[in-house]
């Protein structure tokens, strides 16, 4: 079968938004440069294709870039990797002489990349011209060479291969005892042959071309998909600024509710601190914290405009209608004896017995002085020691006569 093969090349190439690219033979002579702005990946592999097939795409810096990479894995080319990127000077003196013009700094970045790709090979490529001997593809064993086949392995193996072609063309009778007709379907089939062959180079670079594009359109997609993911991450930090805003504004909210509540208490707090400073009692009278019904919201109410504590003495201006939770309530705030106006019940009674806490009525210990709308009431101190002695030694003697 014929062999169809076309020219191998080193192609050099800068990227960037104008791209320069340069393409080289084995002898390293130029084939073509240029450079184009906003060339597509998909634009540059099919003008590398319609010039040669490429053996080696090289770049003038370190770490090699990912577009020359991608273009060097549709080829399936090899990539040398510099030690260290190349410097305007060394750029500059690769690419004088020999022929080699650009137009711009593109261009030479990219003709000083194949540059540097052939001086690489140059020893080797002029060692297989020294020993590759006439008949055989002196290209394709440097190409063997490029891809890691030693000299002397790439020379066995084409004139391997040569052999077997010629095997197949004798195959038959021998060329000279064919008739006309014969000779002319071989002649026939060879055309047949070397047509499908260049048929198959054809659509093996229409499909690298292809894989250039998809590779393109891969990237277009994950610049997309990027494109995407960042503004869904922009919607993300909108709502949660806009669900901080209202999160604040909510609490700021609760913040004023809060000062105004506060604001309230303190106006009361004013009012009871005017009233202790106004006050400074009756003579011989004793301040008492005034609770105006029997309930648990007015003992709530009295704890927190003005506290009650242990040994306070407090009035219940209507003693009526407490049971023994609101007596509880009320005993367990530590107070140590109660002045009441209307009469308790008889569960709020043994309720605060059980407490030890005195029970007196206004009949008993008379206010020495009331306020409207006030906080505190006076009764005589003198009394009120009295009758809380007179109810303890009551007491006391009850507890005798029950333990007799």
């Amino acid at each position: 079968m014929a062999h169809v093969r076309r020219r191998y090349t080193i192609v050099g190439i800068d990227p960037g938004t104008t791209i320069g690219v340069a393409m080289l033979d084995l002898d390293g002579r130029p084939i073509d440069i240029f450079s184009a702005k906003n060339y597509s990946v998909s634009d540059v592999v099919a003008r590398i294709i319609s010039l040669g097939t490429p053996l080696i795409v090289a770049s003038d810096v370190t770490p090699t870039p990912t577009m020359v990479k991608r273009i060097s894995s549709i080829f399936s080319t090899l990539v040398p990797e510099l030690d260290e990127s190349l410097s305007q000077e060394e750029k500059i003196a690769l690419t004088k002489g020999a022929g080699y013009e650009y137009k711009n700094a593109h261009e030479r970045d990219a003709l000083a990349a194949s540059v540097t790709a052939f001086k690489r090979y140059r020893k080797k490529f002029s060692q297989v011209q020294k020993k590759t001997p006439a008949g055989v593809d002196v290209e394709e064993v440097k190409a063997q060479v490029v891809k890691g086949v030693s000299i002397s392995a790439a020379i066995d193996k084409l004139i391997s291969l040569r052999w077997e072609n010629k095997e197949v063309i004798r195959w038959g009778r021998p060329e000279e005892k064919k008739s006309n007709e014969e000779r002319e379907n071989i002649q026939r089939l060879r055309r047949i042959i070397k047509g499908k062959d260049e048929k198959i180079a054809m659509l093996e670079e229409l499909t690298t071309a292809l894989k250039a594009m998809d590779a393109e359109k891969e990237l277009k997609i994950n610049r997309l998909n990027h494109k995407l993911d960042s503004m869904r991450s922009e919607e993300r930090r909108a709502m949660t600024v806009t669900e901080e805003i209202r999160r604040r504004d909510n609490k700021i909210e609760l913040l004023r509710t809060e000062i105004k509540e506060k604001g309230k208490l303190n106006a009361e707090l004013r009012t009871i601190i005017e009233e202790l400073k106004g006050k400074r009692g009756v003579k011989g009278g004793k301040r008492i914290k005034l609770i105006k019904s029997f309930s648990h919201d007015a003992i709530l109410d009295a704890h927190r405009r003005y506290g009650l504590k242990k040994d306070d003495v407090v009035f219940l201006e209507d003693g009526s209608g407490g049971g023994t939770s609101t007596a509880e309530l009320l005993a367990k705030k530590g107070i140590s004896a109660i002045i009441y106006g209307k009469e308790l019940s008889h569960f709020a009674t043994n309720t605060f017995l059980v407490f030890d806490i005195p029970t007196f009525s206004i009949a008993e210990i008379p206010l020495l002085l009331k306020e409207e709308n006030g906080d505190f009431v006076f009764v005589d101190q003198h009394l009120l020691n009295e009758k809380m002695n007179e109810w303890k030694a009551e007491k006391k003697r009850k507890r005798r006569i029950l333990f007799r």
